[in-house]
């Protein structure tokens, strides 16, 4: 029998049609594989398999997005975390992630007094003028993480934080300053140790930081492997290359070897996450698309460009494969982005996936949560109906 790697993948592809229900081969082991409807709606998800629980976030009654928490089990059931709570941040927060305890939940969240006119740099996923904060799973006690304070030169400004298997590493990434070849800014890596003694309120020390690239440049947060030794993130790391020709790397926390992973100066490579095992990667890519970048981008056109699709390999680097292309692509634009993300299966407290989950795959398609289940074959699945997909942010 073949070794089922149990992965969630999420995908935010934008103002497409996705089908209820529809059936696909794996381009890995070539069997038939059900698609399903969760959601239809999400964003940044995080999966903690005791509890069956995902924590995800999307805007609510206004513009802003929130964090809300939701078990698989009954998806329509939904716990709105930082909405409209005294204490917490009522602009953008997102980016969330489960401790593996399941106690407590860390994300980010956008100053209280950034200007209106600033926003869109910070919503989840961009981080601009954001700091790190945890809650209580239950919503009963929020904290204040880091101290960054709102400026719009040299901004400050937080990441896709990511909690160590064992619970007691935070690592994200952070904006140090702005970088005058690029309206990214630069950006550093942060590993801290997590605190929770049950006397003081939790906290982070001994902060480290990390800056392996040959350029100032960006980096984003993707996970830790499943040992702990060592983290996955993405960046324009080499001379000359531009932030939407992004690889990914592995860091050795300990050694700090870098690692490349992948090796274009011009492909997207974006949210990657290990397989629980650790032998597979899956990540988002553009390549083989053939995005055309414009010479003369500002900070936010490539949303206006970028298409990607799931790709997977293994874990040293080999074996590339496209492992879910969600419709045929047309990279002419300007037109409406297509996105790809992964994130990986969260194990609870006991330190392995729950079993019942070990033949399952989580997507999220347009906004749209789905599950991957195995099924004898492609053919054998009901006929698709339109779901009513409508732009994601």
């Amino acid at each position: 029998m073949k070794k089922l790697h149990t992965i969630i993948f999420v995908l935010l592809i934008l103002s497409i049609c996705a089908c209820k229900r529809q059936s696909i081969a794996d381009p890995i082991t070539g069997e038939g594989v059900i698609i399903t409807v969760i959601k239809e709606y999400g964003k940044s998800v995080d999966w903690l398999a005791e509890g069956n629980l995902v924590v995800t976030a999307r805007p609510l009654y206004d513009e802003y997005y929130d964090v809300i928490i939701f078990s698989m089990d009954n998806p329509e059931g939904e716990a709105w975390l930082t909405h409209k709570v005294a204490g917490v941040p009522q602009k953008h927060n997102g980016n969330p992630a489960w401790h593996p305890s399941g106690e407590y939940i860390v994300f980010t969240a956008e100053n209280p007094d950034v200007l209106d006119t600033y926003d869109a740099v910070s919503k989840p996923g961009r981080g601009v003028n954001c700091n790190l904060w945890l809650a209580k799973a239950d919503g009963s006690d929020f904290w204040q993480l880091t101290e960054i304070e709102t400026a719009y030169m040299n901004a400050g400004g937080v990441l896709h934080p990511q909690f160590s298997h064992d619970g007691n590493i935070l690592f994200w990434t952070e904006r140090i300053a702005d970088n005058p070849d690029s309206y990214w800014g630069h950006w550093v890596i942060r590993v801290a140790t997590f605190g929770d003694d049950g006397i003081e309120p939790p906290h982070l020390t001994d902060v480290q930081t990390y800056d392996p690239a040959d350029q100032p440049g960006f980096y984003e947060s993707h996970a830790f492997s499943p040992d702990d030794q060592s983290i996955l993130f993405t960046g324009n790391l080499k001379e000359g290359q531009h932030e939407v020709g992004m690889d990914l790397y592995t860091l050795d926390l300990q050694t700090e070897t870098l690692t490349r992973l992948t090796t274009s100066m011009d492909d997207w490579d974006e949210h990657a996450h290990w397989s629980p095992d650790g032998e597979r990667i899956v990540w988002m890519s553009s390549t083989d698309l053939d995005v055309q970048w414009p010479e003369d981008m500002g900070p936010l056109d490539w949303r206006f460009y970028l298409f990607t699709e799931l790709w997977i390999m293994a874990a040293d680097g080999t074996h590339h494969d496209v492992v879910y292309r969600p419709s045929p692509w047309s990279s002419t634009g300007p037109t409406t982005p297509r996105l790809a993300s992964t994130v990986t299966l969260r194990p609870g407290p006991s330190g392995r996936p729950s079993a019942s989950l070990g033949r399952t795959v989580t997507v999220l398609v347009g906004g749209l949560a789905v599950t991957r289940s195995r099924s004898p074959s492609p053919s054998r699945s009901r006929a698709c109906t339109d779901a009513g997909v409508s732009p994601a942010a």
